[in-house]
């Protein structure tokens, strides 16, 4: 049975995996709020991907892709960016019980109101509120921050990073916590060796926090 991944989308993000949705977030160009591509992408590997609200029953891995509020982001109409505290519940309960969860944060994090930080504290994983950049690896446009792929993400947990040799996060914060670092900044950075991306085990289950979200556009 393929697994099932579910894009939560009635927490007013402002990623969609719906491509009418985005053209209208979006009219002059719907790619600024499309994850369509890589919805596709996971169906031609097999998997099922849709969108909806918390139907955790009916899903393996939830992807939660930056809740804001509609003063800083185009969003999906609908929802509030805060999770209740039932919600967190229940998301940390998914979890445990075996499931997958996907959070892409976004630079200067606290502003958009969101409360990834409370989800993210029940697996011992932070969003940092920044904005990192980098001279050396991307003097042109040094808030394209070209990532540290640190060999540790690699190994016989399974290789979180096959097929992928080189990302770049556009304006991102950083993430805090113990867990697998799979990305990091580099040592020139503005906030040196810090976690771009972490991977954490909870319960049977495992979570995976990124400080971008504009990554899978």
């Amino acid at each position: 049975m393929p697994a099932r991944i579910l894009f939560d989308e009635a927490h007013s993000e402002a990623w969609t995996i719906r491509p009418e949705v985005a053209h209208a977030m979006q009219p002059a160009h719907p790619a600024d709020a499309s994850y369509a591509a890589a919805a596709e992408a996971l169906r031609a590997r097999g998997f099922s991907v849709r969108a909806g609200g918390l139907e955790l029953a009916e899903a393996d891995v939830l992807v939660i892709a930056h809740p804001s509020r509609p003063e800083y982001e185009r969003v999906v109409p609908g929802g509030v960016p805060r999770f209740t505290e039932p919600e967190l519940e229940a998301i940390e309960a998914f979890v445990a019980a075996g499931g997958g969860l996907v959070v892409l944060g976004e630079t200067e994090q606290e502003k958009y109101g969101a409360n990834l930080d409370e989800l993210l504290g029940r697996f011992g994983l932070r969003i940092e509120h920044d904005t990192v950049q980098d001279y050396e690896h991307h003097r042109q446009a040094p808030s394209w921050v070209l990532a540290d792929l640190p060999d540790g993400a690699r190994g016989i947990e399974g290789d979180v990073l096959a097929r992928v040799s080189e990302v770049c996060f556009y304006r991102t914060g950083t993430v805090s916590g113990a867990g697998r670092v799979l990305a990091r900044t580099h040592a020139s950075a503005s906030t040196p060796c810090a976690p771009l991306a972490l991977a954490a085990t909870y319960g049977a289950g495992r979570v995976v926090a990124f400080a971008d979200s504009d990554l899978f556009g």
